[in-house]
């Protein structure tokens, strides 16, 4: 809760992390390998255990994406989409 800003970048080709919507906190839905759930859909969040629920309610959750492979970002998109929100 201390932070002004949590900022999650999801790689679209990501070919490192698997499943890529783990980089927004998306999680494998419980019993199974294939079908994924939200962080807001997560117990997770819904009982708040990691105060995201409340990051989120206060706007300190940003959620980026990238296209690319796994922190392969140019620095134009590095400059229009991080920088910002490091001043």
């Amino acid at each position: 809760m201390l932070l002004e800003k949590f900022v999650m970048v999801k790689f679209l080709q990501d070919t490192v992390v698997d499943p890529a919507d783990t980089e927004w906190f998306g999680f494998l839905k419980t019993g199974q390998a294939k079908e994924m759930e939200t962080l807001q859909e997560s117990v997770l969040y819904k009982e708040d255990r990691l105060g995201l629920a409340a990051m989120d309610k206060a706007g300190k959750l940003v959620f980026l994406a990238s296209e690319g492979d796994h922190l392969q970002f140019t620095r134009e998109w590095f400059n229009a989409n991080l920088l910002p929100l490091l001043r």
